[in-house]
């Protein structure tokens, strides 16, 4: 078996970053109680940290930056057309990029809702209430189909991505 060169990829600050929100993730949807104070703070800190992601997005890591792997629409639908004979990405491939896009926009959401809950102006407003729900409900079926893809793509590229979000490091598959 030759040496396969490994590549620095999710930099301690994205790993620590994907953790956490798995955590709160987990915590809010299964553990704590809507409406009370551990579900806002957890909520709180998995915002905080989003909008952190958002900044590391434009001034982190090669790899973490948007620029290295949030792809084009047109990107994309080559992604898709060539599917089964697709590239191998160092980072996210053009779905995955718009996935993780997608889920940090989920948590905005949550947290803007969940914020919005505890005004005087909007606290027992059915409509935010519900939007709140749904927005935790569409983005507990998206982690669902990140988790798939993630599994899926450990597969394709014969790699463990999760172990990879640990330990940051990828095989270069890419050639």
């Amino acid at each position: 078996m030759k040496d396969e060169k490994r590549i620095y990829v999710w930099d301690l600050f994205v790993r620590i970053f994907h953790w956490v929100l798995v955590l709160c993730i987990f915590l809010n949807f299964f553990v704590t109680e809507e409406g009370e104070k551990p579900h806002a703070v957890i909520g709180y800190i998995a915002t905080a940290f989003v909008i952190l992601r958002f900044i590391w997005g434009f001034f982190g890591s090669y790899y973490a930056r948007f620029s290295t792997w949030l792809a084009s629409p047109g990107t994309v639908f080559r992604y898709l057309r060539n599917f089964k004979s697709r590239r191998v990405y160092m980072s996210h491939n053009p779905i995955a990029g718009w996935m993780m896009i997608f889920l940090m926009l989920c948590v905005i959401g949550l947290g803007l809702t969940g914020f919005m809950m505890g005004t005087d102006r909007f606290f027992g407003e059915e409509w935010v209430e519900k939007l709140h729900g749904t927005i935790a409900d569409v983005m507990m079926a998206a982690v669902f189909v990140h988790v798939l893809g993630a599994l899926y793509e450990s597969y394709h590229e014969k790699q463990n991505l999760v172990a990879g979000m640990i330990h940051g490091y990828k095989k270069d598959r890419t050639n």
